[in-house]
């Protein structure tokens, strides 16, 4: 008998296994109570799982949930707007720019409400607020495309794909409850034979999907290692837009003849 390729075997394995947690699915077991978790990973005891995996799958969702809150707070810091980040969005539409809209206006005063010095004053900080509004675009920018780009990946299709493991597991979970009964009840060699069949499905759809998340909770270690320099590069790239903002205006005040004096 010719043997699979290992490819095409991987995605014979993989349909059995979608299959087998959306006959589960189905079947209406997702009523049932909550399992407890037994002994080891893969191996399935009387519907139960080891209780460290059980926490170690908690762990993983919740710093899931950890990654997204710090994502969303870090996105607060180059976007002001909340209707923007509502819109998912990190960039302000052409000309609604915070910075922006206050050198239009600076500039518009300038122009039309006052003269002499005054409107000079106001024309410098206009200018400087079009520069900010350059700098602050381009952090905006670099900021999703570069600094936190693995973060906002791990919370958008990795989190979707390890809620989709987990669910599948709890399902896959109750189907081989489901089939071992059956297997038990069965009075024929040909319904032993069917219903064995179903039970070794559920049994191998389980293992993968267990395999499946045993491997997100081993590389936490090093994605928490990724996650922390990404923060690091952010924090250093803010910092030195804040010192450009400072700058910027600060050059204002000494091109129009005024110096910081110190403090008594």
């Amino acid at each position: 008998m010719e043997k699979k390729p290992n490819s095409i075997q991987n995605e014979d394995q993989k349909k059995e296994t979608a299959e087998a947690a959306e006959k589960a699915a189905k079947a209406g077991m997702m009523n049932r109570l909550y399992v407890h978790f037994g002994q080891k990973v893969g191996i399935v005891e009387w519907t139960k799982l080891e209780p460290r995996f059980e926490r170690n799958i908690e762990k993983l969702i919740s710093y899931h949930n950890i990654i997204f809150n710090m994502v969303d707070a870090v996105e607060r810091q180059v976007q002001i707007v909340p209707k923007v980040l509502a819109k998912k969005k990190v960039l302000s539409e052409p000309g609604e720019n915070p910075w922006e809209i206050l050198g239009g206006w600076l500039n518009y005063l300038s122009q039309v409400q006052y003269q002499g010095q005054h409107a000079k004053i106001l024309e410098k900080y206009s200018m400087a607020c079009g520069k900010t509004c350059q700098k602050e675009v381009q952090l905006q920018k670099r900021t999703r495309s570069h600094l936190i780009k693995k973060m906002r990946m791990y919370t958008g299709d990795e989190s979707h794909e390890l809620n989709v493991c987990v669910e599948q597991l709890k399902l896959i979970l109750h189907g081989i409850d489901d089939t071992r009964n059956k297997l038990k009840s069965a009075k024929t060699t040909k319904e032993v034979k069917e219903k064995g069949e179903a039970y070794r499905i559920n049994i191998r759809a389980f293992n993968d999907k267990a395999y499946e998340v045993q491997a997100c909770i081993d590389e936490v270690s090093t994605v928490v290692s990724v996650h922390q320099n990404e923060l690091l590069k952010f924090a250093r790239e803010v910092s030195v837009f804040h010192n450009c903002v400072y700058n910027s205006l600060n050059e204002v005040i000494l091109r129009l003849g005024y110096s910081n004096k110190p403090v008594k």
